[in-house]
């Protein structure tokens, strides 16, 4: 039988442990360490739950990690960076400077373990060796592509698709938010996604009415009479711009010849802006005279927004589709002006007006 005393003695030593038990500091929440995200060439990759020391070794990696609001976090970029987002500092200063251990297809392990990154990125047609020599080092890498398709199944830099449109639209939506997700900025990152894709509807719409033989016919001029054919991104910009890529019966980034050129007759010729010396070498080339842009004056040098290039960035398809179709068929956007639009863009994602050239 218990009695008062037992009673008693029970009831002060229930009070000493709730008291004890309040004076403890409570307990730290559970939370994991790392996540698992799959890649874009579908590897399993383990990275730190919050992301701190970035090094991108791919230059459309790089420029999404600014426009996402973490170029802070970035400790190393890849060598050719300036050459391939050019302007890009005006809008992220902390990139001057930064170390370069690495570049699109090679990397300096001992140099990249110095920076101590929680994460490295590369692009998707990064050697194998490279991609290996990283993760041995005990780095987690994560590859990119903003493409989907066979260019993840079998990566290499001038993919075949069974439709370039569709993976691009699909791969650069997996990208970027899988770039938002390693660095907490998946909000963001879905944000950035929808205002690209919101835009290039309004260009769709747009030049959705033209007949195949309305559309004009378009040609990319890089360096020593290379351009992009089929299974590239330009190809793409060209068809939702309202055009046609003369060179879609070649494929990726290829050197063509110049009767190539007079046989497929461009009505426009595009240079892109890190190559705006070919525009003066076309409109001096006396073989070039012959051809229908160059005799009509038809040369025009992409804005730096554009980044028409191989692989798209959200830019291209908020800014570039509309750029290149105002460019080709003016009288179906003369309500539109491309300062106030890519202004409005760089406000939102860089945290500044355009301040680059038109």
């Amino acid at each position: 039988m218990m009695t008062s005393w037992h009673r008693g003695l029970r009831g002060a030593l229930a009070l000493l442990c709730a008291a004890w038990l309040l004076a403890q500091p409570p307990a730290p929440a559970l939370a994991a360490d790392t996540i698992t995200v799959t890649d874009q060439l579908n590897r399993s990759v383990t990275v730190p739950a919050e992301v701190q020391r970035i090094v991108v070794l791919q230059h459309q990696t790089l420029d999404i990690l600014v426009e996402l609001g973490a170029a802070d976090r970035i400790v190393g970029v890849l060598r050719s960076w300036p050459s391939l987002i050019p302007g890009l500092d005006r809008y992220a200063p902390q990139l001057k400077g930064l170390p370069t251990p690495g570049d699109l297809s090679m990397v300096n392990v001992e140099e990249l373990l110095r920076l101590k990154p929680d994460v490295v990125f590369v692009t998707n047609y990064a050697p194998p060796a490279m991609i290996d020599q990283i993760s041995r080092a005990g780095l987690p890498v994560v590859a990119i592509s903003l493409s989907q398709g066979e260019g993840v199944e079998a990566p290499k830099l001038n993919p075949t698709f069974a439709d370039d449109d569709t993976a691009y639209a699909e791969g650069l939506k997996t990208g970027v938010r899988l770039i938002g997700r390693i660095v907490g900025k998946a909000d963001r990152a879905d944000e950035l996604i929808d205002y690209a894709f919101t835009r290039r509807k309004q260009v769709e719409d747009r030049v959705a009415g033209l007949a195949a033989g309305d559309r004009i016919r378009l040609y990319m001029a890089n360096p020593d009479l290379n351009t992009y054919g089929s299974g590239k991104y330009t190809g793409v910009i060209m068809a939702r711009s309202g055009g046609v890529n003369v060179a879609a019966g070649v494929r990726g980034a290829t050197k063509v010849s110049m009767e190539d050129i007079l046989a497929w007759d461009p009505q426009v010729i595009f240079v892109q802006d890190r190559y705006a010396p070919v525009a003066d070498q076309i409109r001096q080339g006396s073989a070039w005279q012959h051809v229908d842009a160059v005799r009509n004056g038809r040369i025009y040098i992409t804005p730096e927004y554009v980044k028409p290039w191989g692989y798209p960035l959200p830019e291209a398809l908020a800014l570039g589709e509309l750029w290149m179709a105002k460019t080709l068929y003016p009288d179906r956007f003369t309500d539109i002006d491309m300062q106030a639009e890519a202004d409005a863009y760089y406000r939102r994602f860089y945290g500044q007006p355009y301040t680059g050239p038109n």
